[in-house]
């Protein structure tokens, strides 16, 4: 029996645990201010496109860093990109008329197209570029006919012989070391794996001879993969003062070849260091809605309505993905998607999604789609009253746009004047660069992928993204889950290949770091406008950074050797070989160990 003493005291108690419990949660609601953007002072910068830092000229000049030789306009754009982000002078020309000359200073790099190696002259002045130090990077290659007749151009590709005009390879193999996320052979094993078959596999078939290294080649059931037959794709050719890299095929027409020619450069040199982004994205596009629509599908589909989807079913998942990742959501909401019928948005329901955002340290930002072809303008006007009453106090800075035609519209609409980024689909045409400046202080950052589909070409591209920019923007848009026009489009299968794809498929790339889209603009800002020199003596590397804003981070390919000590700024491993840099000094001195054994050149027979 319980004496009244030991009663009154246990009620205390029980009082005193209930009052602390509710006393908790009521401060925990007022200090961490749900309502409020924390991203919006955490991830200011006041850096505009006029801060960018631009590869310059249009024209040769004797200093030239990198020089694009041809007529091709997309691997024009992409070498310009590539310039662009890693800090390069950029020049183009035409044709080779005077460029090589006996008191003309040579650029470091020339990239040109396979079509301008048809005259003697031309091999020549190339040939002649090499022996004096420029390495060459040769996109799409001539004609194999042409190749197979002339012994010059074979010995300046490094190609053996040609077995065959053309050949349809069963697959394709990347070697490890040089794009990051390791080796991976792109062949489909089962008739499930045939649809993710979207690489070219049909090429002309060369076989590098000795002085050569081969990163990557095609896959021919009835060649060894020892036999130094495999048809070769990606690969070097080392001469005695520089570097002849060669790409069978059209690589570097999207703007993934970017990642290419940085991991030729890591190939090219002792040591390799250029500036990276260093944000992964996760984005998920049109989510949620707020209006009671589409219910009879709803109904059908999942037996409860929309508004239960959302929070029942797809929030949980949303939530599991990310924890798994330890990724940071952003949600591009939208308050309806059909704004021809007559469901208004519902009440007093965003702040709750914004509460779940804030406790998974994720953000919230506006989305443009919809069903119903309603404009931007005309839905931003119709928003806003609602975001006005809804979320008085939440600056939302980033905007997904379904519709890129509307770029112009979401620069000038007034309803957006808040917006620092937008976010759009995937795009695979070099002349629509990755990450940049859509307007004077709005940035642009595309998809790199779309969560769903990842098909052998996705998960390449995907690769030289990373190598060259460490960055990923994954926008899985759910609008197809509130309004599913077909099977696939159902939640449990739409969760499925997701929740497979985005935690397979990034796990080589943890070393960088996982951001909201803010964060990630904040530094896409700082990447564009700063510029750097490198410099090495004995083991130390010397890094100087210009237009430092707090910290910045660079990519450090060091071949065999290892990072030993570093002052101003840190590191830490990305993968044998290869370091992730965070300066936070102007000067940043890199200590490396000793080297073993130096051997420029791997040899194939």
């Amino acid at each position: 029996m319980v004496s009244r003493r030991n009663f009154a005291a246990i009620t205390i108690m029980l009082m005193i645990l209930l009052f602390m419990f509710q006393f908790t949660g009521v401060m925990k609601d007022k200090l961490s201010k749900y309502g409020i953007n924390e991203y919006k002072e955490s991830a200011t910068t006041e850096l505009t496109k006029q801060n960018m830092y631009l590869a310059s000229g249009q024209n040769i000049q004797k200093t030239a860093g990198v020089l694009y030789i041809g007529n091709s306009e997309a691997v024009k754009n992409t070498v310009k990109w590539w310039c662009t982000y890693s800090k390069r002078e950029f020049q183009t020309a035409d044709s080779f008329d005077g460029i090589v000359s006996e008191d003309s200073r040579l650029p470091d790099i020339w990239v040109l197209d396979g079509t301008c190696l048809n005259t003697r002259d031309n091999i020549k002045a190339v040939s002649d570029a090499a022996e004096k130090g420029v390495n060459v990077i040769v996109s799409g290659l001539p004609d194999a006919e042409e190749i197979e007749k002339n012994d010059r151009l074979r010995k300046l590709l490094g190609i053996r012989y040609v077995e065959q005009n053309e050949v349809t390879l069963d697959g394709i193999h990347l070697f490890e070391g040089f794009l990051l996320g390791g080796e991976v052979i792109y062949q489909a094993k089962d008739e499930e794996e045939e649809k993710n078959k979207d690489m070219d596999l049909k090429i002309p078939w060369y076989v590098t001879g000795e002085g050569t290294k081969s990163y990557m080649v095609g896959i021919l059931s009835d060649v060894r993969p020892d036999s130094g037959r495999q048809p070769a794709i990606i690969w070097r050719n080392g001469l005695e003062n520089a570097c002849v890299f060669c790409i069978n095929g059209n690589y570097l027409k999207d703007n993934s070849g970017i990642g290419i020619l940085d991991a030729m450069m890591a190939e090219s040199y002792s040591f390799e260091i250029y500036p990276v982004i260093n944000a992964q994205n996760l984005v998920i596009a049109n989510y949620p809605g707020f209006a009671s629509e589409n219910e009879d599908k709803m109904e059908k589909i999942y037996s409860q309505s929309q508004k239960a989807l959302f929070r029942e079913i797809i929030w949980p998942s949303l939530v599991a993905i990310e924890r798994k990742i330890d990724a940071k959501l952003t949600c591009m909401m939208t308050p309806q998607f059909d704004y021809g019928d007559e469901n208004e948005p519902r009440e007093g329901e965003v702040a709750y999604y914004l509460k779940l955002l804030k406790e998974e340290y994720g953000e919230a930002g506006l989305s443009s789609g919809n069903v119903s072809g309603t404009g931007l303008s005309e839905k931003m006007e119709k928003d806003e009253t609602f975001w006005k009453k809804e979320a008085p106090d939440y600056c939302f800075q980033s905007l997904y746009l379904q519709n890129e035609d509307e770029l112009g519209d979401a620069l000038e609409c007034e309803e957006l004047d808040g917006i620092r980024t937008i976010v759009t689909r995937e795009s695979q045409t070099s002349d629509e660069p990755i990450v940049s400046f859509a307007g004077e202080e709005v940035t642009l950052q595309r998809a790199t992928g779309d969560g769903v589909n990842h098909t052998f070409m996705d998960d390449f591209r995907q690769r030289c993204i990373q190598t060259a920019l460490g960055y990923s923007n994954t926008v899985w848009d759910l609008l197809a889950a509130a309004y599913p026009e077909k099977k696939d489009d159902a939640w449990e299968i739409l969760s499925k290949e997701a929740a497979s794809n985005i935690c397979t498929y990034q796990k080589p790339f943890t070393a960088f770091d996982e951001t909201t889209i803010s964060k990630s603009d904040q530094r896409i800002r700082r990447f564009l406008a700063l510029s750097y020199s490198a410099e090495s003596e004995d083991n130390m590397i010397s890094l100087h950074v210009d237009g430092l804003e707090e910290e910045a981070w660079f990519l450090l390919h060091t071949g065999t050797r290892e990072a030993e000590d570093i002052q101003g700024g840190s590191f830490s491993v990305v993968e044998d070989g290869v370091y992730l840099i965070c300066a936070e000094e102007d000067e940043v001195k890199i200590r490396l160990s000793e080297e073993e054994e130096k051997q420029l050149f791997y040899y194939e027979d």
